[in-house]
């Protein structure tokens, strides 16, 4: 059977939008992002919606290691 969900996109980068943290406690900025393609073994899954957890939280925060700038945030997402 035909994959009719098959886009253009299929094996090209895409543009989302991504929360961003650009220095620790700042406020979040939703930016435009270019992801590249899935490699070998990963699959690219449609996000409809995401949310920012109790570790998402803590990593805006940290100003020291593990701590790392910019970081996208909002790892539970629904797709």
């Amino acid at each position: 059977m035909e994959d009719k969900l098959a886009t253009t996109s299929e094996g090209q980068p895409i543009r989302c939008k991504a929360a961003i943290c650009r220095k620790p406690g700042s406020p979040l900025s939703i930016e435009e992002i270019i992801v590249a393609p899935p490699m070998p073994r990963e699959a690219r899954i449609r996000v409809i919606c995401t949310s920012l957890c109790h570790s998402d939280v803590t990593f805006r925060k940290m100003e020291v290691p593990p701590a790392i700038c910019p970081r996208i945030l909002g790892h539970e997402a629904v797709g």
